[in-house]
């Protein structure tokens, strides 16, 4: 088929959906798939072509749409400027769609809908969360849809709950590019790149600190953690990989009143994607953490991708315990904590120490069952799904 994927925003970006959208875009490559990125053409700091900046196997043409950039406007008020983007650039969809053809949209952002539904060609919503405001409109837009993709069953059942038919949808957590894990440093090597202590035992957490900018996403009750876990083990050693700064700044500070010493952790900052499986080889346990599942991410959108990442470099992990990782984990792959509690994590991060045997089992069956989970069969599923 000849497929264009919409995006909303800059292509290529350095923020996490970007990672996704150019792995979506690959893997219907490598199902022979003719397929064409189309994205805004509006400020964007990043010079580089986006199969070197993502370390693509396969190329795609990139398209990008002239654009009103009102974020560069100095008339606009800067809570309008997304508003007044996003209309330009619809007008842009339009004409381009009535210039070129294609077998199928495909999209990941409600904000196109209008434009890319009046072309007439089959279009595939992937969801990464639902809209908290016009919900009738985003509905009629559904149903026009060929495919919905929801990345968990709660967000699956919300959104039949609002009325879209059950029928019309798809579930399909984020995947794992299983060829960047294929051949891993030893745990030895990987400590050394990353300069941590080879006697110590690694307790690591890779990803991003928060989401939405403000929300955190557990790494706090991670660092609450390590004190008694240093009472049992006094080699346990915190690594944290992501970003941003002043997240890291904060949570260092947090490290300090919670009586752990700067030889009891790193806070090492983002690293390039092709670094991030080197990051998890450096770790005797990789964690999951969670606060409370209050807020509707944690509750209703969270994506396994990390957990799949995890799992991938074939260490043991232990998992809070939320509904939107039910999907694809069970207690036979990871060590189950519940989510929020300082405690259940010590705990689980104990249960593994202690049983080694049976976190090495957890493991070895988390890479037998990601393997499943690859870009190229996540994408075949939903563009081939069973009639």
């Amino acid at each position: 088929m000849k497929i264009a994927y919409v995006t909303h925003t800059r292509f290529p970006t350095e923020k996490a959906h970007g990672h996704q959208i150019a792995r979506v875009a690959e893997a219907m490559v490598t199902l022979g798939h003719d397929v064409t990125m189309v994205s805004p053409d509006i400020l964007n700091v990043i010079d580089h072509h986006h199969v070197k900046y993502y370390h693509l196997k396969k190329e795609f043409t990139a398209e990008k749409l002239e654009t009103f950039d009102a974020f560069q406007s100095k008339i606009i008020p800067g809570r309008f400027a997304f508003l007044f983007t996003m209309k330009s650039y619809r007008g842009s969809l339009k004409k381009y769609f009535f210039d070129n053809r294609f077998d199928l949209l495909y999209a990941r952002s409600p904000q196109v809908l209008p434009a890319l539904l009046s072309t007439k060609i089959p279009v595939v919503l992937e969801l990464h969360t639902l809209p908290k405001r016009g919900r009738r409109a985003f509905v009629a837009y559904c149903k026009q849809c060929k495919h919905i993709v929801c990345l968990t069953t709660p967000m699956r059942d919300e959104l039949v709950s609002w009325g879209v038919s059950q029928k019309k949808i798809i579930v399909e957590g984020d995947a794992v590019d299983l060829e960047r894990f294929a051949k891993l440093p030893t745990t030895k090597k990987a400590k050394h790149h990353f300069g941590l202590p080879e006697d110590r035992l690694i307790i690591g957490y890779v990803g991003s600190l928060v989401t939405m900018d403000k929300v955190e996403k557990g790494v706090d009750i991670l660092i609450k953690a390590m004190p008694s876990l240093k009472q049992h083990y006094p080699k346990v050693f915190l690594f944290v990989v992501g970003g941003p700064d002043h997240w890291i700044q904060r949570y260092r500070k947090l490290a300090l009143e919670n009586q752990l010493t700067d030889h009891d952790f790193l806070f090492h900052g983002p690293v390039r994607p092709k670094l991030v499986p080197d990051a998890m080889a450096a770790c005797d346990i990789c964690i999951y953490p969670s606060p409370v599942p209050k807020h509707q991410y944690f509750k209703r959108d969270t994506s396994p991708l990390k957990l799949f990442e995890y799992l991938a470099s074939g260490t043991p992990v232990v998992c809070a315990d939320i509904p939107p990782v039910r999907d694809v984990m069970t207690k036979d792959v990871v060590r189950f904590v519940h989510a929020g509690s300082v405690s259940s994590l010590a705990g689980g991060i104990r249960d593994v120490i202690d049983h080694p045997k049976k976190a090495k089992e957890r493991a070895s069956a988390g890479l037998a069952m990601v393997k499943n989970h690859s870009w190229k069969k996540r994408m075949k599923r939903i563009l081939e799904p069973p009639r």
